[in-house]
């Protein structure tokens, strides 16, 4: 089956379909799973394709009577159109949303959460890059045209705030003999529609998740709500993270990045998230650079189940002359 958040049974409709990026995602989804991706939207084309053959509709509803199993909205649409995109998805009856889109502001954010929790859905992002799970299937662009290079099946789940960490870690993964359970990224916005403690109950209880592998970074307490899960027993399970920013204790009130990546009123520091982790558990280790969580993990006790590809000295990608 795999995880709730993508399976077997994922039926997706993409919000804003006929954009630029948007359908170029739709293409290259379409390529890598054929039939995951079941319409698109997108006022006042509907009747058009994708091609080769996502139908677009003017309304989720639309959509709905002619495919009444879409259950999961991908939205690309501009900031200012996202509240009502996912409250349309909400109102259509779909239990599972990911926003892609960067800068939504924060009041139609706060919205989006509270109507989100009312009707019992789960929202991803904004800011977030999408999900990959291994021979089931993708949300987003995440991995890009061939997901193959940096993500092979396994057990470790990766989640993190940077979209591209996400896949980076994954390779770094794979290159070491870990292959993926899957893959998500769930934004760095200051109000996430999903955390990593609110992942953890799911993954605790799934077999076939091996270990946890977490990016954070400054800001919001995301980080601290992880640890303290793992501290009340909800997560025993190997935990590697890996917290950025540590460069920025010093400067409160500065934005790097994210939206939410900033210190304020002594609130958010890297290094206190680190700590709080490091204290949480046995079963956690807190990487000093990103480049050690592979040790972390294995530091753990969980086990390769690919070739180590690395000789644990890591070849470039790329050659130049």
């Amino acid at each position: 089956m795999g995880p709730s958040l993508l399976n077997e049974n994922t039926r997706i409709i993409v919000i804003g379909a006929t954009g630029r990026e948007a359908s170029q995602v739709v293409r290259e989804s379409e390529d890598l799973f054929p039939g995951r991706i079941a319409a698109g939207v997108t006022p006042g084309k509907g009747g058009t394709t994708i091609e080769p053959n996502v139908p677009i509709f003017n309304t989720i509803k639309e959509a709905k009577a002619q495919d009444p199993r879409i259950n999961l909205a991908l939205i690309y649409v501009p900031p200012s159109s996202v509240k009502d995109a996912v409250l349309e998805a909400i109102g259509n009856g779909l239990k599972t949303v990911f926003v892609i889109t960067e800068h939504t502001p924060i009041r139609d954010a706060a919205e989006i959460y509270l109507a989100a929790k009312n009707a019992g859905v789960r929202v991803v992002g904004g800011t977030s890059l999408g999900c990959f799970v291994p021979n089931v299937g993708r949300i987003g662009a995440i991995g890009g045209k061939d997901p193959s290079g940096a993500l092979a099946a396994g057990g470790v789940v990766v989640i993190s705030k940077s979209g591209g960490l996400t896949v980076t870690t994954a390779e770094m993964l794979k290159r070491r003999g870990h292959g993926v359970y899957f893959a998500v990224g769930i934004g760095g916005d200051m109000i996430a529609g999903t955390t990593y403690a609110d992942l953890m109950d799911e993954l605790q209880a799934d077999p076939h998740v091996t270990a946890l592998c977490m990016l954070g970074e400054v800001g919001g307490a995301y980080e601290e709500q992880a640890a303290e899960a793992v501290a009340a027993g909800r997560f025993t399970k190997p935990l590697a993270a890996f917290i950025g920013g540590e460069f920025q204790e010093n400067q409160e009130g500065v934005s790097f990045g994210h939206a939410g990546a900033v210190v304020e009123r002594g609130k958010g520091k890297a290094s206190d998230k680190k700590t709080a982790l490091a204290a949480a558990g046995r079963n956690v280790r807190v990487a000093r650079y990103y480049h050690n969580l592979v040790d972390c993990i294995e530091e753990l006790g969980v086990k390769p189940n690919l070739p180590d590809a690395t000789g644990r000295v890591v070849q470039p990608k790329y050659a130049t002359i």
